[in-house]
């Protein structure tokens, strides 16, 4: 048995907990430099508020609404959803962090007549303990989960507890499937939905009841794994350990144009001292590094548009914020262009392996053991004073200096209530 447990409007509501102006009004989150708008409270959904619009085509329309806007502040998603996911480990036997706002929980030989129950119970003690609603949907299968989430959120079955939906017994799946279109099943897009209607399948109940082997004949594995899926039977395990990751990247789009070449370089080190730091938590290397710049493509038609890239292999694979920022460095002096102004850079690291399985080099002279004491002491230093409070002199200061003109726009940010000691939120009592 499987249960898919999601924010609701995960970004906005994590605003909205901490933020007394903000409880009772409607929120936007605006994403990296305030260009569109990507989480918006229910309300405003329903009142025809778009996702992924531009903030300033509906910047007055907002207004209007006495809606509350907000830069997006990542370090407080991230916490909120730790601690979301510390809960859900407390009430699962196995938990699959599937995004920064759902993830899938594994629940064992729990009795049909009591998973309502479970829901509901978990719905309510996340809400008390983090102040972020959450819906539940469960089923027999991971696709059937997805789709009892959906419904949990927009259209509920009867007698079921609030925010909680399950897809377990054959009336339910039945009733479920009936409910929603093709596009609403997870994985099903214009494709798919094009290639099914050949087959005379416009429906979900109609996918759910097709013949397995001609769906795979004509879509492929996934739609056939798919109709099992449907009918309650698990195709799709749940990965409950992390797989290792294929590639880093750490980029930005600026809130100004750079021209200056010792700014663009601050970036691409800081960028290359970030995506470090996301190699060392999950115990990797890299062997080989790659560094992109690009031009505004929103300029004026009369402006000239430069994009590059380039890239270098490390003959040992490296972990090293120091190597790293070398070679990004090395990758950016043959690619600037000193007549252009560039709106985004970016630091990409290739080639991952476990940093035990890293090959020695036949004349590499360097103290790999104490490059990796040097690191563990700068990662726990930040972790407990804050990011930037050790880095390399040629990085940003991040935190500890005013931005650089490179760094992303934030203007409506929030603090960063639960990992900061100098943001925490403050509480007055009145008599």
């Amino acid at each position: 048995m499987f249960a898919l447990v999601d924010g609701n409007s995960f970004y906005a509501s994590c605003e909205q907990v901490f933020d007394v102006n903000a409880a009772a009004r409607p929120v936007v989150v605006l994403s990296n430099n305030d260009g569109v708008v990507v989480a918006a409270t229910r309300d405003l959904k329903e009142a025809g508020v778009e996702l992924f619009r531009p903030y300033f085509q509906i910047k007055d329309q907002l207004a209007v609404k006495n809606v509350r806007v907000f830069s997006s502040n990542y370090t407080l998603y991230d916490d909120m959803q730790r601690r979301l996911v510390s809960i859900y480990r407390d009430h699962a036997e196995a938990v699959e962090v599937y995004s920064i706002d759902e993830a899938f929980l594994s629940l064992g030989p729990l009795a049909e007549d009591t998973l309502l129950r479970w829901g509901d119970r978990l719905r309510r003690q996340a809400l008390q303990w983090t102040g972020v609603p959450v819906g539940i949907g469960i089923g027999r299968s991971k696709t059937l989960a997805k789709l009892a989430n959906h419904l949990a959120k927009r259209d509920p079955l009867p007698d079921q507890p609030h925010g909680v939906c399950a897809l377990v017994t054959t009336g339910q799946i039945a009733a479920g499937l009936a409910r929603v279109r093709l596009k609403d099943l997870w994985g099903i897009n214009r494709g798919n939905i094009r290639r099914l209607a050949k087959l005379g399948i416009e429906t979900p109940v109609a996918f759910a009841a097709a013949d397995p082997n001609r769906v795979r004949e004509h879509l492929g594995v996934v739609c056939q794994r798919m109709v099992y899926e449907l009918r309650g039977e698990p195709y799709l395990p749940l990965e409950s350990i992390t797989p290792d990751r294929k590639n880093v990247c750490v980029s930005r789009s600026f809130a100004s144009t750079v021209k200056n070449y010792g700014e663009l370089r601050e970036s691409v080190v800081t960028f290359a001292s970030q995506a470090g730091v996301k190699l060392r938590r999950q115990d990797l290397a890299a062997h080989a590094i790659s560094v992109f710049i690009q031009t505004d493509r929103h300029a004026p038609e009369h402006v000239e548009q430069y994009g590059n890239s380039a890239g270098l292999r490390f003959t040992v694979a490296s972990f090293d914020t120091r190597e790293l920022s070398k070679a990004a460095v090395r990758c950016l002096s043959h690619i600037y262009r000193q007549k252009h102004a560039y709106k985004k850079a970016g630091v990409m690291l290739h080639d991952l392996v476990k940093r035990e399985a890293v090959q020695p080099g036949l004349f590499d002279r360097r103290d790999h053991d104490k490059a990796q004491r040097m690191m563990a002491v700068m990662d726990r230093v930040n972790r407990e004073h804050g990011n930037g409070a050790l880095r390399l002199a040629s990085s940003s200061p991040f935190t500890l200096l005013p931005c650089r003109t490179w760094h992303r726009r934030t203007e409506k940010c929030s603090p960063r209530y639960t990992t900061r000691w100098d943001e925490l939120p403050v509480a007055r009592a009145r008599r």
